[in-house]
Formats: C-alpha cells, structure tokens, sequence
C-alpha cells in the first residue's frame, strides 16, 4: 500500500510539471490550415500605376509600330545588302559592319522588349489564367514572334562574344604559326558566315513579328473590353 501511494503520489507530480504539460499539448492534433477569415488586400495605388503604366505603354506602342518598327526593319535588310560584299571578317570589322551591326542589335532587342510589355496590357493567355477566347489564343502567338525577335538579338550578341573571346584566347595560347594561321582562317569563316545568318535572321524575325501585329491586332482585346462585353451577354 505504501509503495502504491508513493508512485500514485510521484505521478501527480510528474504530471503536474509545466514541460509535461507542453509535451502534453505539442502532441495534440492541430488544425490544419490558417484560423480566422482572409481579408482582401486593399491595392487601389497599385492598381492606378499599373492603369497608368498600361496607358502609357499603349501610347508608346503606337510610335513604336508605325515608327520604330518599319526603321528597324530597314536598316536590317539594308545591313543584310552589306554584309555579302565582304570576303572576309576582318575586312568587315574594318569597314565598320560589325559595330553597326552590334548597334541594331541592341537597338531591336529594347524595341522588342517594349512591344511584350505592350502586348501584356491586353487579356493575357489561356496558359496565365486568362479569358477564354480569341484574344488570349492571338496573344500568345504574337507574344512567341515578339519574344523569338528578343531572344534572337540577345543571342546573336553573345555569339559575337564567344568568338571574339574564342579569337584572343586561341591567338594567345597557339604557339606555332602555322597552327594559328590554319586555325584563323576557320575560325574567322565562322565569324563571317554568323554575321550573315544574324543579319538574314534579324530582318525575317522583324517582318515576321510586323505581319503578326498587322494581321492579329484587331483580335487583342483588354480586360476591361472583355468584362463590358461578357456583362452585355448576361
């Protein structure tokens, strides 16, 4: 009987302790998810700069098409013209060519970027949770143009890099003259024939992204055109 009240009696205490009583309530079952309602976030600033934004993006989109667009174009097909009369990459780096091509690289490529920011003010595709209809299929094709033309400059860019770098790293390490002779007249073939292909791809990619505009900018719609016309419907 005393041993029973001895080791009732040590229960108690142990069970009294206050870290039997935390391990006691950590090994209970917890509710899943947050407790209490979620209340909506109040971003009307954020939304007034973004209708701002959108609205100055639409204006500049409109210089951009009739302007930039066409000027780009031209100079692509006119720096295409140049670029065969060349028998060599050097003769091209020292007539200027390579510079100006860089130029207009860099000058589509920020053109480029500026019309997908435009483009995304309209309904944005299926794939981003926009509306079913017309406007988020064109979107996305006339987006894949666009981002095609951006991504190609960008390329071509870093392909000039790699060679140049490729060009001083070989020149430095090749030891006999024959070999980098040999290597050189490679190497600068490569060089030549990728001045070609960026000049050939660039014009294409921006005729290709001035038909998608011309022919598909009817169906864009905005999300406020789409609500207006889904509450005439019901």
């Amino acid at each position: 009987f005393f041993l029973a009240v001895s080791a009732g009696a040590s229960l108690e205490r142990l069970t009294t302790t206050p870290l039997f009583r935390a391990q006691m309530s950590e090994s209970r079952p917890r509710k899943r998810g947050r407790e209490g309602k979620d209340v909506p976030f109040d971003i009307e600033s954020l939304n007034k700069f973004l209708g701002s934004e959108e609205e100055q993006l639409r204006n500049k989109a409109k210089e951009i098409l009739d302007g930039d667009l066409i000027a780009h174009a031209t100079a692509a097909a006119a720096l295409d013209a140049r670029v065969s009369a060349f028998a060599s990459y050097q003769e091209a780096l020292d007539d200027g060519f390579v510079a100006d091509l860089q130029k207009q690289l860099m000058a589509v490529f920020r053109m480029g970027v500026k019309l997908e920011s435009w483009l995304n003010t309209y309904t944005p595709p299926l794939a981003s949770g926009g509306n079913v209809g017309v406007s988020g299929e064109v979107q996305d094709g006339v987006y894949a143009h666009i981002h095609g033309l951006s991504a190609g400059c960008s390329e071509a860019l870093h392909r000039m890099l790699g060679y140049e770098k490729e060009y001083a790293v070989q020149r430095t390490k090749c030891t006999d003259e024959r070999t980098w002779q040999r290597f050189r007249g490679t190497l600068e073939a490569n060089m030549l024939h990728d001045l070609g292909k960026t000049t050939l791809q660039m014009h294409a990619d921006l005729l290709n992204v001035a038909n998608s505009i011309s022919n598909n900018l009817s169906h864009l719609r905005t999300a406020a055109s789409e609500e207006s016309k889904l509450a005439a419907m019901y």
